[in-house]
């Protein structure tokens, strides 16, 4: 399948999705997508994951308005479905990866469930598929971990055999839903027209801008983005414990 072809399909919601981690970021990615008129297969590796999705019920604990709800529909009226084996994403048109990436104690960030993910759909990835890496990753890791070793995996040749981007998350618990809609993202693509594609596909669930780029920026973007973030949290930390020293009351 080419790119326009996928972009028209997506268009028109023939396009069948695959989600690979079912956790905080991927399964109201998948939710919003069924929702949406998608055929959304999710893989998660934990069983009891698995079939408290395929039973209706929400696996996220805490307060997610509308997330429940949306999710026993999208199960009930058989648009989002859930399981195991990775070997069922072998008719998805586009997969997106969730996972998660911890940092070790060195404040390195751990690959290990996203090199896992890679090599468990290389094998049955679909040619002329799509693939969305949405999980949180340094610089230039598309280029030097994500691309390298799915074309191993696969033994097919990026933009040729398939289509690679980035498309960082930006949800935060008990806002779920409402940010995948309402907070703009930045879209990297191996190439303009991956891009484009991609913003065709999150054009259906993200209210907000859409800003296409190359991977690179995308993965400079979002580490800026938690960059400020921390600094944020530090300097207000500092100011709590200033004002505590001094029995003062901001």
């Amino acid at each position: 399948m080419t790119l326009a072809e996928l972009r028209r399909s997506i268009e028109q919601k023939e396009a069948h999705l695959g989600v690979i981690g079912l956790g905080y970021v991927g399964l109201p990615v998948a939710v919003l997508f069924a929702e949406a008129g998608f055929n959304v297969l999710g893989v998660e590796i934990r069983a009891n994951q698995v079939e408290r999705i395929n039973a209706g019920l929400c696996p996220i604990g805490g307060e997610e308005p509308g997330l429940a709800e949306r999710l026993a529909e999208g199960v009930r009226v058989g648009r989002l479905r859930a399981t195991a084996d990775y070997a069922r994403l072998r008719d998805r048109d586009v997969v997106l990866i969730c996972v998660e990436t911890p940092v070790d104690e060195d404040h390195k960030p751990r690959y290990e469930a996203l090199r896992s993910a890679l090599r468990s759909l290389g094998p049955v990835m679909k040619d002329g598929a799509l693939v969305i890496v949405e999980s949180t990753i340094a610089p230039r890791t598309m280029q030097t971990v994500v691309l390298p070793l799915l074309e191993e995996a696969s033994g097919k040749r990026c933009n040729e055999g398939f289509y690679l981007g980035h498309c960082p998350e930006r949800v935060r618990p008990g806002r779920l839903l409402r940010n995948l809609r309402e907070m703009s993202r930045v879209v990297g693509g191996m190439t303009p027209e991956t891009a484009e594609t991609m913003a065709a596909l999150y054009r259906h669930i993200v209210r907000a801008d859409l800003d296409l780029t190359d991977c690179l920026t995308a993965e400079l973007v979002k580490t800026v983005e938690n960059a400020y973030r921390d600094v944020q949290i530090a300097f207000a930390n500092e100011v709590a414990l200033i004002c505590e020293a001094v029995n003062g009351d901001l």
